[in-house]
């Protein structure tokens, strides 16, 4: 009767054993998919084809890159969205200000 106890607790710590080395193994896998998704997003590159897209449409073509531009050729600022003065209030209370590189109109063109 004794010996099918330490079958039992050996199966057991097998199985712990083997949920460990998973999560270990899951926990790796999404730090590297996070690590790839982070240098992409850094790099500013748009993929020129996405994956389950049918043949005859190309979406590629659609996609714009607007570049920061620190100002307006005009001169004239215009009013700044809603967003761009929410963000600038949370800045202003919880940190140091922007860069001036930063704090120019976007001027989608």
């Amino acid at each position: 009767m004794t010996s099918g106890y330490v079958v039992a607790a050996f199966l057991e710590a097998a199985g712990l054993v083997g949920l460990v080395i998973a999560v270990l193994r899951i926990r790796t896998e999404r730090q590297a998919k996070a690590a790839e998704l982070r240098s992409f997003l850094r790099s500013g590159q748009i993929p020129s084809a996405t994956a389950g897209t049918p043949r005859g449409v190309d979406f590629a073509s659609h996609a714009v890159a607007v570049p920061f531009t620190p100002g307006r050729g005009s001169g004239l600022q215009g009013r700044p969205s809603a967003a761009r003065s929410a963000l600038g209030r949370a800045i202003v209370r919880g940190g140091p200000a922007l860069p001036p590189h930063l704090t120019g109109a976007i001027s989608a063109g």
